[in-house]
């Protein structure tokens, strides 16, 4: 898997950025926030790891509009105009790799160059703070400057005899982790549809401290949260929602509406809207009683 493109980002007047930045954030400090509740939201998964989260009730999403093209860096705007129903956090391990059969002969020893440099001009700039350090950090310094060495002689053996070793490049084992989300909404009056993103981590120093905040915005169907929203079939989903009763008490449930004219959705909702107390009247016909047969005449006595 070779390094994807960027998407290229929306440059922005520093000034403009600096503003719409400041007024985004003023409006998500004053709008109410949701507390996620994993006891009663259809809510899965842990976003610990993630941004700073904010829940926010789909009512005030107008408030959000100025902001729903704005490319901020620190911000996003996760599901606007898709308020969630059910929601999925999950980590994703987000990387690149070339493989040694994608490195051309040029570009491997290219890259192999490179490192052998970067090495030895590190292990120069690490031997010249020696003098400033005191015995601890010298200490310290010294075996880096080992290591380095030691990794310095490897490379360059490589570098001399490049055609004895495969290489390939990779960015794995810097563990980006990102938390996905994946949410659940409305399409329509019965339809659901699935999204999935990345949410912003925030940027940590070299320690792993966070030296920037990074926020996520996602709304809430206040509503449709509190029910459970298994991985429904779209097509079984729609049919079965056109139906206005179903069985209780058994284990395969019995589906039944009165009969529409088409299968169409519109001309059945028309049809039995005027039915003002639909529950109270049998929706199945009685059943007619068979009229009697007439009476069989006697059977003959053939031996008689």
């Amino acid at each position: 898997m070779r390094p994807s493109i960027k998407t290229k980002r929306e440059r922005y007047d520093p000034e403009i950025y600096n503003r719409l930045t400041t007024e985004f954030l003023q409006t998500i400090q004053t709008t109410p926030h949701l507390k996620p509740s994993r006891d009663e939201w259809d809510i899965e998964g842990d976003w610990s790891k993630t941004g700073t989260m904010h829940f926010i009730d789909k009512v005030h999403q107008a408030r959000f509009e100025p902001f729903h093209d704005f490319d901020c860096r620190t911000i996003k705007l996760v599901n606007y105009g898709q308020p969630a129903v059910r929601i999925t956090f999950y980590p994703v391990h987000k990387y690149w790799l070339i493989k040694a059969k994608d490195l051309s002969p040029d570009e491997r020893a290219g890259r192999v160059e490179d490192y052998v440099n970067q090495l030895v001009v590190n292990i120069e700039i690490e031997l010249g703070r020696l003098s400033r350090m005191n015995a601890i950090k010298r200490t310290e310094a010294l075996g880096k400057v080992a290591v380095m060495q030691d990794e310095l002689t490897i490379w360059s053996q490589i570098q001399d005899n490049p055609d004895e070793y495969e290489v390939a490049v990779s960015n794995y084992h810097r563990d980006h982790i990102y938390t996905n989300i994946n949410w659940k909404y409305f399409v329509g009056d019965f339809d659901y549809s699935n999204t999935q993103m990345h949410l912003l981590n925030p940027q940590r120093d070299r320690q792993g401290n966070i030296s920037q905040v990074r926020h996520n915005v996602v709304f809430i169907d206040t509503v449709e949260i509190l029910r459970d929203h298994p991985y429904q079939h779209k097509t079984v989903e729609l049919y079965l929602n056109r139906f206005t009763s179903k069985s209780s008490f058994n284990r395969d449930h019995l589906y039944v509406r009165l009969r529409p004219e088409t299968d169409d959705v519109a001309t059945f909702e028309a049809k039995i809207a005027p039915t003002t107390d639909l529950l109270s009247k049998s929706i199945v016909p009685p059943k007619k009683r068979p009229k009697p047969l007439p009476p069989s005449p006697p059977l003959l006595d053939l031996f008689s």
